[in-house]
């Protein structure tokens, strides 16, 4: 049977069943080593934080697509994030997470669809999310609803699956079923002439810091 990606449903059904590290990152490892990874990745992004010399305060505003099970969202709150925006297209994760943050705001629903209020936040985040978005229109879109919402020298933290980063996964079947692979052209083409700030590895992606004009 061809497999049928819908996302709403496929991810609130995968984290309802794995609301876990698992359930995010690699399932076939164990939570264990879901963690190992995730730290790794957290040192990585806490040093090109640095670099771009991005410092969590309690006034910075915050906006985070993709909270899944709100691994990003507790290293922001451990530096101090006080105001602080999730977002997911799983309903499971915005009930567990609202609970365990009440002091957050969250928002549930498709970034393609869902309307985010336009130059409010001074720091966008996306991690391990964008090439799961497979429909291009939906991508422009999301992007551009992203980008949209961040003020004026707000920083965007995004992570990317090129292509050229990995060819052997970007044909994997399986992969190309829920994920797609785009390269940095696909994201300057709506943020037009932000500077990079960092591009570096992020385990099987590039993390990048954008700086919007």
């Amino acid at each position: 049977m061809m497999f049928n990606y819908k996302p709403k449903t496929f991810w609130n059904e995968l984290l309802t069943n794995s609301f876990d590290l698992k359930g995010v990152g690699h399932f076939r490892m164990s939570n264990e080593e879901n963690l190992k990874m995730y730290e790794e990745k957290k040192a990585i992004l806490a040093g090109e934080m640095k670099k771009a010399g991005i410092e969590i305060t309690p006034e910075m505003a915050i906006v985070e697509i993709g909270i899944g099970v709100g691994y990003w969202t507790d290293y922001f709150n451990s530096l101090g994030a006080k105001i602080y925006t999730g977002n997911d297209i799983a309903e499971i994760s915005i009930i567990n997470l609202q609970k365990k943050y009440p002091q957050y705001e969250f928002i549930h629903g498709d970034i393609s669809e869902v309307r985010l209020p336009e130059g409010k936040f001074d720091l966008g985040v996306m991690i391990d999310v964008t090439q799961h978005i497979t429909d291009d229109e939906r991508f422009n879109k999301a992007m551009d609803n992203l980008w949209r919402s961040l003020k004026s020298r707000a920083k965007l933290i995004i992570t990317m699956w090129d292509p050229e980063k990995n060819v052997y996964l970007s044909n994997k079947l399986r992969l190309n079923r829920i994920e797609k692979p785009r390269g940095l052209d696909w994201y300057q083409k709506i943020y037009g002439n932000a500077e990079v700030l960092s591009r570096v590895d992020f385990n099987d992606k590039f993390l990048v810091i954008f700086n919007k004009p």
